[in-house]
This record gives structure tokens, C-alpha cells and sequence, in this order.
């Protein structure tokens, strides 16, 4: 048994409200149509410049939009995935992103369809490595990745010109409808997660972005994922009881029915924490997800109640979040977790998946 509780949603919402996001290192880049200088030029010169720099914008939004569907396509279950770029250590997505623009620097058509269809595992391996020996990756399910890979760009080819932003053209821009962005995503393997956890984290990408612009933002969702799962059932925004309440605690293994069904109470609770908060979907994502990387991490106990941080020095979340941080979590005290120790024993679900 598993249900949403608003009053937890709402005390949790609050904590929210004062909370500023700060806008993601990648996702600052300027890909907005530069009209207003443009519509100042006059000479035939600056008007043949102009519109060679609206192309050349309009170019790098697709590059940019095709880039996150496939790195979005494969990233499930980061957690081996860890080296130095550029002198600085990263972990999971952060090692991940980095490491696959710093490919596409060296080469700007390195994800396009036809190079992504035809990838292989020695060549995953090679940049996704500090030095570009394959031997030295840590990555792991390197075959099941590259199968979501190939599969995205034959896809993308045979149905969409080798575009992702063909999708989008298609869908009008809707999410749902007909045929909306939703749908179309979830023909691709890598993106027919029943709770979408990664079609919405690629649309928080180009949205965000200012690529693609969502005409019914109402529909858009948080990407639940281990991390939020985490959050939701330590913090009782979702409560839990019977068998179920046993299996997650004793992180015993779970099937798939079991696990959409965890995942869409969640989302159903971030729905009202987004509500409650005044914050937009994409900004409560974020906020949640840095939390369960750093406050309610796997790898430790979470930082809350008796528990004081130890982590300031590497803390991703004050550095995203302009948050006064007292060395407790954001939600401590109002989290059941925090009060209780039998809610700090939940888990997210265990199961093999490729959605997240």
C-alpha cells in the first residue's frame, strides 16, 4: 500500500518557498534569436551578418538539443561512473556530461544519428575515460547502453530525418495530444518508461534552454528518479505500509509493476510539492535531486536530525541553491526522517531498471 499525503507535500512546499535555484553551468548558454540587435543593422552587409548569425544560433540549438537526447538516452544508474576532467573530479551525471562535450568539442558532429547508431562499446568506453583509454573507464553496463544508443539514432533516422527537433516540429511543441512529444519519446527503448522519468529530464534540458518551448507546460513532470524516489518515502510524502513498507526498508529486490507504482506516488507528491512551493516543476527537480546527491545520499547516513554535515567543502547542493544552510538538510524538522528514525530506514525501490 502506498499513498500521497498533502499535509507533508504542503509543510515540505513551505520550506521551499524562500529557496533560490541558480541557473545550471551547461544550460547558461545564450540560444535565444538575437532580433533585437539584428533588427538595428541597416546595411545590406550587417543584414546578410545578421541572418548568418541567426542560422548559425538556430545550428546550435539543434546540436545541442540532439546532444541531450542521447546523453540523457543512456544515463541510468551512474553511480560507477567517476574520473578527473580538466583537473576537477566528478561523479555520476556531472562526470558523464562533461566527458561526452568535451567528445563533441573535439568533434561538433560526434552525436549526430549516423555516428550514434553505429557506436560501440571500446568507443563508449574511450570517452568516457580521463585519458581516452577505453581500459581506464569506469563505466559499467556498457552494452546496454550502447544498444540504447544505436537504437536512438536508427530511430532518429528513420523517422525523424536524424532530428530530434523534427520530434518536437511534429508534436507541435505539444506534450500530449494525437501524437505529442510524449508519445513520440516513448517509441525510442531508452525513453518507454511508464513515469518518464527521462523524457521529462530531457525536456527540463531544452526547456530550460530557451530550444524548445512547451505549449502545455501544466502537463510537464518532475523526473523521478532513485534519488527523489529516496527523499519522498524518508520524508513521508509518501506513505507507505504493509509488505511494501518491509521490502524497502530491507532493500529487498522488487518487480516492475511494484516499482511504476512507487514512482508514479512520487511523482504524484512532487506534483503537490511544486504546487505548494510557488517553484516551477524544473526548479523543485533540481532542488530534489541535489538534495538526494548530497543531504540523503546513499553512501551515508542522511544529514538531518542528530546527524551534522561533514560534507560542506564538497557540497554540490549550496553551490546550486542559494540556501543560508545551517549544516542540515533544507527539509530537517518538518521531514519525518528527521524525526523519526523508521522513516530514515526507507529506500528507494530495488530493481534493475534502465529508466533511471
Amino acid at each position: 500500500m502506498i499513498e500521497v499525503d498533502e499535509g507533508i507535500c504542503e509543510k515540505l512546499g513551505k520550506r521551499l518557498k524562500d529557496v533560490q535555484v541558480l541557473p545550471q553551468k551547461f544550460l547558461a548558454e545564450d540560444f535565444d534569436e538575437p532580433s533585437s540587435r539584428t533588427s538595428r543593422l541597416s546595411s545590406t552587409k550587417s543584414q546578410a551578418e545578421g541572418l548568418n548569425r541567426t542560422a548559425w544560433m538556430e545550428e546550435q540549438r539543434r546540436k545541442e538539443a540532439n546532444f541531450r537526447f542521447y546523453l540523457v538516452a543512456f544515463c541510468q544508474h551512474t553511480k560507477s561512473l567517476q574520473g578527473i576532467i580538466e583537473g576537477e573530479w566528478y561523479r555520476g551525471w556531472d562526470y558523464l556530461e562533461r566527458a561526452c562535450r568535451r567528445a563533441m568539442a573535439d568533434d561538433p558532429d560526434y552525436f549526430s544519428a549516423d555516428s550514434v547508431s553505429r557506436i560501440t562499446g571500446q568507443e563508449l568506453r574511450r570517452i568516457l575515460s580521463d585519458d581516452f583509454d577505453p581500459a581506464h573507464s569506469t563505466l559499467d553496463r556498457v552494452e546496454e547502453r550502447v544498444k540504447q544508443l544505436r537504437d536512438c539514432g536508427q530511430c532518429l533516422s528513420a523517422q525523424y530525418d536524424g532530428d530530434v527537433m523534427n520530434l518536437y516540429r511534429q508534436a507541435d511543441g505539444y506534450l500530449h495530444g494525437e501524437r505529442g512529444v510524449l508519445e513520440l519519446m516513448s517509441e525510442f527503448k531508452a525513453y518507454s518508461d511508464p513515469i518518464q522519468k527521462k523524457s521529462f529530464l530531457f525536456l527540463m534540458f531544452v526547456s530550460q534552454a530557451g530550444i524548445w518551448k512547451i505549449k502545455d507546460p501544466e502537463n510537464l513532470k518532475v523526473a523521478v528518479d532513485y534519488h527523489i524516489m529516496r527523499i519522498a518515502l524518508r520524508s513521508g510524502m509518501t506513505k507507505v505500509g504493509g509488505t511494501l513498507e518491509r521490502v524497502l526498508k530491507e532493500r529487498k529486490e522488487v518487480d516492475a509493476a511494484t516499482d511504476t507504482e512507487v514512482r508514479g506516488a512520487v511523482q504524484e507528491a512532487c506534483d503537490l510539492l511544486v504546487r505548494h512551493s510557488g517553484h516551477s516543476v524544473f526548479e523543485v527537480d533540481n532542488i530534489l535531486w541535489m538534495m538526494g546527491r548530497n543531504c540523503c545520499f546513499y553512501d551515508h547516513e542522511p544529514i538531518c536530525g542528530r546527524n551534522a554535515c561533514f560534507k560542506e567543502d564538497r557540497c554540490t547542493f549550496i553551490r546550486s541553491i542559494v540556501y543560508d544552510c545551517p549544516g542540515k538538510c533544507l527539509f530537517d524538522g518538518a521531514c519525518l526522517g528527521s524525526l523519526d528514525e523508521e522513516y530514515s530506514k526507507f529506500w528507494e525501490t530495488n530493481l534493475y531498471a534502465e529508466y533511471y
